[in-house]
């Protein structure tokens, strides 16, 4: 088993090479890199664990994604540096100059002493906090820098981001419905989440959020797939869907491509819906209601009813009816019918509850520390929750203060706002109406989740939303960065 273990790692370490070279040719390529690969990477890792490989070349393949970015960063600053010696000086925007003043928040916030803001944070859980506030600012500017050299590279891009999203549906399809819970452990969920930090209390050590426990106790299934979370499926869901219909709309001309399309954007959309994330189930659904508004497609328009039973599908009949167990796994057959959110009779059901009592104790400390606690209080990895852990708004909050926070919020607005003045900015039924679409109706659609979880903690979101973020500011401004789009 080891044997086979490091074999599999040399071959994703010879195809993360292959990657990097193909990111530095066609930087732009490298954003599909990230959202497909951040799809695959938690399962992946789960399977060298399982087989016993190395720590040494566990750790070459999973710090893939920061390898690419790095590289990414290094191809800006040196069409940066090549710019200024021409004597062409970078435009910074408000947007952009809100990114440089959030991203030294977080350097300042990351260097002040714990003990100054009385915060417990250990060492790793700030360099974590700092990891994931950081990559806002900078996959903002790799999107504004990293303009696509031509319509075939973005469309390269899409379908590497729905594509993924199309085939982790399937997969979760498989594991959802033919896969025994318990396998889950078999495998080695819980040693995978354990070597990432995480403690979790579900049954037999399991995530919690791998069910939703209804009143009676039963534990409903929740689709998990590749990414060993619901929660990954929903938010990264939700990014893609906006992206997903644009790829329908670029294909009017071309019928098979577009029955194709709409077929990854039909499986996807079932991988939000069986993730059984309720805010996100509304959000979808506000999407296709915005989008029809927005793009005045009547195929929009049909399927909005289609989405709304769906919907109803999953918080009523799927609840009686949909795989579930009990506490110890154990497959439960049942008779009677409830809804998710209230179940039998009057009672709440607990996830709810748990969920709303996690959001208050956030506000709490945010009110408790209006200077902020630093990066990593909001960390619930590798020791105890110091400070926030529920809502992303609120963990910024109680990481950087309330000055933080408020450039924090703000960025993210001016970032909607952006995708809303690109999307209008480019040709119509253009593949380049991806992105912005992403910014807009997705950044719409993802705001009140940001404001209830923690969105930041599953890195393709930041991945996709952030540049996609970029990307928007620099179309809104009427022009590309020729420069940096050139492999």
């Amino acid at each position: 088993m080891v044997f086979i273990g490091v074999a599999l790692a040399v071959i994703l370490v010879a195809a993360v090479l292959v990657g990097l070279w193909w990111a530095w040719r066609q930087p732009f390529i490298g954003l599909g890199l990230l959202v497909a690969g951040m799809a695959f990477h938690s399962f992946v890792l789960m399977v060298l664990l399982g087989l016993g490989t190395p720590t040494a070349l566990v750790r070459a393949f999973q710090v893939w994604k920061e390898l690419l970015i790095v590289a990414l960063t290094v191809y800006v600053l040196l069409a940066i540096w090549h710019e200024r010696r021409e004597g062409a000086a970078p435009r910074l925007t408000v947007t952009d100059w809100l990114a440089v003043v959030f991203a030294l928040f977080t350097i300042v916030y990351f260097l002040i002493p714990g003990s100054l803001l009385h915060s417990g944070a250990n060492l790793s859980q700030r360099l974590v906090g700092l990891r994931i506030a950081f990559l806002i600012p900078l996959m903002y500017f790799l999107g504004r820098r990293l303009a696509p050299a031509s319509d075939r590279v973005q469309l390269i891009v899409v379908w590497l981001c729905v594509g993924a999203g199309a085939v982790v549906a399937i997969l979760g399809l498989m594991e959802l419905w033919f896969v025994p819970t318990r396998v889950w452990i078999d495998w080695g969920v819980n040693r995978y989440t354990s070597f990432l930090g995480f403690t979790y209390h579900g049954p037999r050590g399991l995530p919690e959020n791998f069910f939703v426990t209804l009143p009676d106790g039963t534990l409903l299934r929740r689709m998990v797939s590749t990414y060993i979370s619901p929660l990954g499926i929903a938010y990264t869901g939700i990014l893609l869907f906006p992206m997903g219909v644009a790829l329908i709309d670029h294909y009017a001309a071309d019928r098979r491509a577009r029955w194709l399309a709409g077929a990854a954007l039909t499986l996807l959309t079932a991988g939000v819906l069986l993730s059984v994330t309720r805010l996100a189930l509304l959000a979808i659904l506000g999407e296709a209601v915005l989008l029809a508004v927005v793009m005045r497609r009547r195929w929009l328009i049909a399927i909005i009813p289609i989405l709304i039973v769906c919907v109803i599908a999953i918080f009523y009949p799927y609840s009686s009816m949909g795989p579930a167990v009990n506490r110890d796994l154990a497959v439960v057959q049942r008779s009677g019918w409830q809804w998710i959110i209230t179940g039998t009779g009057t009672g709440a059901d607990t996830s709810t509850q748990e969920h709303y009592d996690y959001v208050l104790r956030d506000l709490k400390v945010d009110l408790e520390h209006p200077l902020g606690l630093g990066t990593g209080a909001s960390t619930v990895r590798y020791g105890q929750l110091v400070g926030t852990g529920e809502s992303a708004v609120l963990g910024v909050f109680g990481d950087l203060g309330v000055a933080g926070g408020a450039v924090y919020v703000a960025l993210y607005l001016l970032a909607i706002w952006n995708g809303f003045r690109a999307y209008g900015m480019v040709p119509t039924r253009s593949i380049r109406a991806a992105l912005p679409l992403t910014a807009f109706v997705g950044g719409l659609a993802l705001f009140p989740i940001t404001a209830t979880s923690d969105v930041w903690g599953d890195l393709s979101v930041t991945f996709l939303f952030w540049w996609a973020a970029g990307a928007s500011a620099t179309i809104a401004l009427g022009r590309t960065v020729s420069k940096t789009a050139v492999a």
